[in-house]
């Protein structure tokens, strides 16, 4: 038998295979790793790459970072009356509130694009800030049956037989110099919505055709669009011609704090945000928001804890039940069944 006194061969580092292909390779590799953690590891791969290869937010030497425009911070009260007596709570919008970003807006004739999940405010800041605003606050609730005679208006029988023209909420809000929101906004037609286009634009009027006699409609000053849509809505169509008239977009989401705040049950609140949470990772497609809490707060106050958790559940679509049941059955302790009569 012979025995080998040979050393063994010492297989070749990574950094050994990457230095076959360019000397210093396996380093800046290493580095290119490195650096969202480390940002002085930007420093060794200085001599092999550009900016625009780095992970770090550093300035560049000799560039200077932009300034930006800084302005007084817009707000008001803490809260606001809707119409229908219950209140609303402001809500920070950057360094501003968004009440008081809506009542700038509309007199920059900024148009403004709210979208969000069912529930969450979007009608709600709406109504707060301009239900007792000068011109008054019209709206129109959209669907795939909404027509333009919906917007505009149309003939309406008389009790003696005859027809009589009556506008519909985008002429009376132009005419009036009110506010114009269109909820739901995204399931509407977009042909249809194409009559609010010379209302929203530098021309500001609007030809009846239907009624000839009722003739070229002109926007008064004050005249305001505001849209609000939820974009995850089956059917849900938005035209860049549409989406390039409202100047502001942005997407509200439920104030958990707040509803706490409001009288919410923490469990359930934190349910809510757990579901928040697998709604975002596309486990489920629902999740309870500020108007199902503030509705799960006076249930559980007047029928008890165990009907009002019966009763979202039941409310959860189908298909997400077993989830939301084992998010509610692991918060409350016990099993967790939807409502049955």
């Amino acid at each position: 038998m012979t025995i080998s006194t040979s050393t063994p061969t010492a297989t070749p580092s990574a950094d050994a295979y990457a230095d076959a292909f360019h000397s210093g390779l396996g380093a800046v590799l290493v580095s290119a790793a490195a650096q969202v953690f480390n940002p002085a590891a930007t420093d060794t791969m200085d001599p092999y790459l550009t900016d625009a290869g780095r992970a770090s937010t550093r300035v560049a030497a000799g560039k200077k970072k932009v300034a930006m425009v800084e302005t007084e911070a817009l707000t008001g009260a803490p809260k606001y009356d809707r119409p229908n007596g219950e209140s609303y709570y402001t809500r920070p919008w950057g360094e501003h509130t968004d009440v008081q970003v809506l009542r700038k807006a509309r007199e920059m004739s900024s148009y403004i694009l709210l979208y969000g999940a069912p529930g969450c405010g979007k009608t709600a800041v709406v109504e707060a800030a301009f239900c007792d605003q000068p011109g008054g606050l019209f709206t129109v609730l959209g669907s795939g049956d909404t027509e333009v005679a919906d917007l505009v208006g149309g003939y309406v029988q008389t009790p003696s037989g005859g027809f009589l023209w009556e506008d519909g909420p985008l002429l009376k809000a132009a005419a009036a110099g009110g506010v114009l929101l269109i909820d739901e906004i995204g399931l509407i037609d977009p042909k249809v919505l194409s009559i609010v286009y010379g209302l929203m634009d530098g021309r500001r009027e609007y030809t009846v055709t239907a009624n000839p006699e009722r003739g070229t409609v002109k926007a008064a000053d004050g005249f305001y669009v505001i849209a609000a849509t939820n974009p995850n809505a089956p059917g849900v169509r938005l035209s860049e011609a549409l989406l390039s008239r409202f100047a502001i977009h942005a997407e509200m989401t439920t104030d958990w704090q707040l509803a706490r705040k409001l009288g919410a049950p923490t469990p359930i609140v934190t349910a809510a945000q757990n579901l928040a949470k697998k709604q975002q990772s596309g486990e489920v497609s629902w999740a309870p928001q500020m108007r199902e809490l503030l509705a799960f707060r006076d249930l559980s106050k007047a029928f008890g804890s165990k009907f009002a958790i019966a009763n979202l559940l039941a409310a959860a679509p189908e298909l997400d039940r077993p989830i939301v049941a084992d998010v509610f059955t692991r918060i409350f302790g016990e099993e967790c069944r939807p409502a049955k009569i």
